[in-house]
């Protein structure tokens, strides 16, 4: 029986605590095609093109996604990454933050920029514009507490449904095991390293699971996100006070305040 590796993918980890798992060996097939307009549209669901000196990011993070990024920021004098995502796995976030920072590029968030994209694209930005109603919200990183449990739970569940002799299930159980380990730790020691180039404190990312109790997506006001280390930031003047009813109907789901102690 040919093992499947699994991954994590932080993309949207609900009040639910669901979450979406890949694998890398069978990764979903991305189809590029080029817009009437120009923009590159990759299967399913991301848009990129150009608009100035700035490049328009629509979609999920992910490693197709980044290539034609970085293929078409290349094509011209561009300075600013415009983004609206919902994030994706935390490896690929993470190499999107550092294309960001080495380009030393403006962040500005359009709608949303939820999960991976607030972990590590809109902290590598140099400057970090949010545009009206739009919000950044956070619900963890590879260090969430209980992260590497919860893989060990759908990694058995989709052995389990394999129907494997006994003792193939406890073999591959213990590969899956194994790689979920070695995986988490590897995205760790990458996350560890990304804050401290930026000057972050990675517990921005959690603080309002850990510690103020919420459950999904959090944001934080200008001088909150200033006081882990997230400098730069321009947002509209009622953006910590936002009606949650509207917040939510614009994002697609709740999304609380927290307000530091």
């Amino acid at each position: 029986m040919r093992h499947t590796t699994l991954i994590l993918s932080l993309t949207l980890l609900l009040a639910s605590c669901a979450s979406v798992f890949t694998a890398p060996d069978q990764r979903e097939t991305s189809y590029e095609t080029v817009a009437p307009d120009g923009a590159i549209l990759i299967e399913p669901n991301i848009r990129i093109e150009l608009d100035g000196n700035a490049v328009v990011y629509r979609g999920s993070l992910t490693a197709p996604g980044l290539a034609a990024l970085q293929r078409t920021g290349s094509r011209a004098n561009v300075d600013t990454l415009v983004i609206e995502s919902s994030g994706g796995e935390i490896v690929v976030g993470m190499d999107f933050g550092i294309w960001v920072s080495q380009s030393k590029l403006d962040v500005l968030v359009d709608r949303s920029c939820l999960s991976s994209c607030a972990n590590y694209v809109f902290t590598a930005g140099q400057g970090k514009e949010i545009l009206p109603g739009a919000v950044v919200a956070w619900h963890g990183s590879a260090k969430q507490p209980g992260l590497l449990e919860q893989l060990h739970r759908i990694v058995q569940q989709q052995i389990d449904a394999q129907q494997l002799s006994p003792r193939e299930r406890e073999r591959e159980l213990e590969r899956a095991k194994q790689e979920n380990v070695r995986y988490l730790t590897e995205a760790i020691y990458k996350q560890d390293q990304f804050f401290s180039r930026l000057g972050i404190d990675e517990y921005v990312t959690r603080i309002g699971n850990d510690k103020y109790g919420v459950r999904g997506f959090f944001y934080l006001s200008v001088p909150d996100m200033a006081s882990f280390g997230i400098q730069n930031v321009s947002a509209p003047g009622d953006y910590a006070d936002m009606e949650p009813q509207a917040l939510a109907q614009r994002v697609g789901f709740p999304v609380t305040l927290v307000r530091l102690e």
